[in-house]
């Protein structure tokens, strides 16, 4: 591991440059993002995932699952009092991450083509939130969405949003180019019966839906540029 850690505002933010990961988000005495120990017997905590999500391109192209940027070194490019910013560049795309705290969290994302060729491309990120009082009762915008975290929907996002999981202060999650927010959270089988972790739960904001990366809509010319952004506070 390799963590730069800022504090600010009552903020604490910690980033691994080894994947380019969120390790731990906290406002206060409330824990949002986190790295957890699965089920299943991996540990998770917040990526990327581009140039696909999860398994889109994979049979079909040969695409790595969720991408090779969380798996790979990332430069720091700059850091200062309000936060920092890093990048890793792969086949000729590029990747930066800029992490702002102030009075809110901000994460701005930015792919851009460098090669010399078109590039198919998704975005997504994994973001692994602190449930440390279970998740049953989660609300997004005011729906439950519980049963999500087992059936694995996509469901719509608006530009601003409102998280509740139980026993914390509600979340204010403001998206930029992130039109849909994908529920998992990790589970072991045993004797047909699932078990499913509870001390975090994932809702990933895509850019577009799983598969997409497999659509001719999905080209990412060269020299052009996707951004996308993030933001958090405590409401």
């Amino acid at each position: 591991m390799n963590i730069i850690k800022i504090e600010k505002n009552n903020w604490v933010l910690e980033i691994d440059l080894e994947g380019g990961r969120i390790v731990a988000l906290i406002k206060g005495n409330q824990k949002i993002l986190g790295t957890f120990d699965r089920v299943d017997g991996k540990k998770g905590n917040t990526h990327i995932c581009t140039p696909n999500f999860a398994n889109e391109g994979v049979e079909k192209f040969g695409f790595i699952f969720h991408g090779p940027f969380r798996n790979t070194v990332w430069n720091l490019v700059t850091q200062n009092d309000d936060g920092l910013e890093i990048g890793c560049e792969i086949d000729g795309l590029l990747v930066r991450q800029k992490f702002l705290v102030n009075d809110e969290f901000e994460q701005i994302i930015e792919v851009i083509n460098n090669s010399e060729e078109r590039k198919r491309v998704n975005v997504a990120m994994h973001n692994y939130w602190e449930t440390e009082f279970g998740w049953q009762g989660t609300r997004l915008n005011g729906v439950d969405i519980s049963e999500g975290f087992k059936t694995n929907p996509e469901v719509k996002l608006e530009k601003e949003n409102i998280l509740e999981f139980p026993g914390k202060l509600p979340i204010i999650w403001k998206v930029e180019n992130f039109k849909l927010t994908k529920l998992w959270t990790g589970f072991k089988q045993e004797n047909g019966e699932k078990f499913y972790d509870q001390k975090y739960v994932c809702l990933e904001p895509e850019m577009e839906f799983e598969g997409f990366v497999e659509t001719e809509e999905s080209w990412l010319e060269l020299g052009k540029k996707i951004s996308l952004c993030q933001n958090l506070q405590i409401k």
